[in-house]
């Protein structure tokens, strides 16, 4: 069984060594290399069609169409005449040479149409792995999607309440604080979860009422809005109560969540929305209850290994999952058909979202002839979670605060075991959760690289380009 680490803050560690300033150097310069110099040499190829790039760690061959597509003049967007897509594949590079040193430096390149082009080296680096092709001899591709966590492994980083709310507190750098704490929730290489600590003492009746609660405020806090329900209405959270039980008349029932008499069952939030919740918040108001959390990557890695056959079936299998929650008024009808498992557009190997609710799924929609063998994929995915090597069981006591990934990480209830329990959630939507963290990234970054370059640079390779900065400005 694993536990909650209630002994060091998140400001204090790193969730994985690979984020520490030494391994990054190690990353990303050579032995006999300063952390002010990214290029070694830039030089076109005979076509003039290709840019070759020899970075202090690795070697690239970069299209020279999809620079000239790439460059940013003046505004990320462009008028009609600027649209690489009406555009025909002729750009063909004339000279291409560095300048400046560090984080200023930049690829200089002339076109054979006599116009000129600069390109932030940090920027080229980190787009790299995406675009171009790896030159190195020898070089090892690293693996698509992580391997996640066993339950022994899981040592729920903290963060401080006060940190977040610094006027309450020593004054601090908000945006740092921000970026260590959705680093750690949405980074693949984290955990993807923290605990929040050191709060205030909560008003139990607004709690009780879902209005004004810590778990909202902090979520706001962090991510600036949370979700907007059709029919809670803006900033009400949702409670799962034993009072619940108690108010119901007879004949009713209640929705699994919230039948807190019973074992809730592993689950994603949203999975019957079209559109799921990428951040979920839950804070314990009162009671104790035996919760667990389970990580989808290791789940899923592990069915990949005992049963390969299986991956393929479970991955593609089509699920229909829904409710019907009579207690709004008027009722919500509610149903989606998804796969357990959403990859990234473009890239079919690499994972970009876990759906599963098994007590919201109804049937799975597979073909008569591929029936059989997705059912027992989902099956299998069900018993491996429920193993102890995977299962990090805790309990839930007064006034404790998690915050999770909703994409990966499953959360459920084995027992309650003091009354009343009421626990407060809230959730944060995946547009919301991506332009916060595309802030937090970019202002980082600001002074180092002009804002118009990373409007359409994706999530990670921002990340990138912050670790590049991390290290060039420690001097390691």
């Amino acid at each position: 069984m694993g536990s909650v680490n209630d002994s060091s803050t998140l400001s204090q560690e790193r969730t994985k060594a690979q984020d520490t300033p030494d391994e990054l150097a190690k990353q990303y310069i050579s032995l006999n290399g300063t952390t002010t110099d990214f290029v070694n040499r830039v030089q076109t190829d005979a076509t003039l069609e290709v840019l070759n790039i020899d970075f202090r760690d690795a070697s690239f061959a970069f299209h020279a169409q999809w620079l000239h597509d790439a460059y940013v003049e003046t505004n990320p967007s462009k008028d009609s005449d600027g649209v690489f897509s009406r555009k025909a594949a002729q750009a063909r590079i004339q000279n291409a040479s560095l300048k400046g040193t560090g984080t200023q430096s930049a690829v200089q390149i002339t076109w054979v149409d006599g116009s000129k082009s600069s390109f932030p080296t940090i920027w080229l680096r980190a787009m790299a792995p995406l675009v171009a092709k790896r030159l190195d001899i020898g070089a090892e591709a690293s693996e698509v999607n992580p391997a996640g966590w066993l339950a022994h492994e899981l040592a729920i980083p903290e963060v401080l309440y006060g940190d977040l709310f610094p006027q309450i507190s020593e004054p601090g750098d908000l945006n740092a604080v921000k970026e260590r704490i959705l680093d750690a929730v949405l980074l693949e290489s984290a955990l993807g979860i923290v605990k929040v600590v050191g709060l205030p003492d909560p008003d139990v009746e607004s709690e009780r009422k879902r209005e004004n609660t810590i778990v909202t405020k902090v979520l706001k806090e962090l991510c600036g809005s949370v979700y907007f329900h059709p029919r809670r209405g803006a900033d009400k959270s949702f409670n799962v109560t034993t009072i619940y039980a108690n108010d119901m008349k007879p004949g009713e029932s209640l929705l699994p969540n919230y039948d807190t008499t019973k074992v809730l069952l592993p689950h994603s939030d949203h999975a019957h929305y079209t559109h799921p919740a990428r951040v979920q918040g839950l804070y314990a108001l009162e009671g104790e209850s035996e919760n667990v959390f389970v990580s989808c990557y290791a789940i899923l890695g592990t069915l990949k290994k005992e049963t390969p056959h299986l991956y393929t079936p479970f991955c593609k299998a089509p699920m229909s999952m829904g409710r019907v929650a009579h207690f709004y008024k008027p009722s919500m009808y509610q149903a989606t058909t998804d796969t357990a498992v959403t990859m990234y557009p473009g890239y079919p190997d690499k994972i970009k979202r876990f759906k599963w609710h098994p007590h919201l799924t109804g049937s799975l929609q597979s073909s008569y002839d591929d029936l059989k063998e997705a059912r027992v994929a989902h099956r299998t995915f069900q018993e491996i979670m429920s193993r102890d090597t995977h299962l990090f069981r805790f309990v839930m006591k007064p006034g404790d605060l998690f915050i999770w990934d909703n994409f990966r990480i499953l959360h459920g209830r084995n027992r309650v075991m003091e009354v009343p329990r009421t626990v407060v959630g809230q959730t944060v939507p995946e547009q919301v959760v991506a332009d916060q963290y595309r802030a937090v990234k970019m202002a980082k970054l600001r002074g180092f690289i002009e804002d118009k370059w990373l409007v359409h640079t994706p999530i990670d390779q921002l990340h990138e380009m912050v670790k590049l900065v991390v290290v060039a400005e420690t001097n390691y």
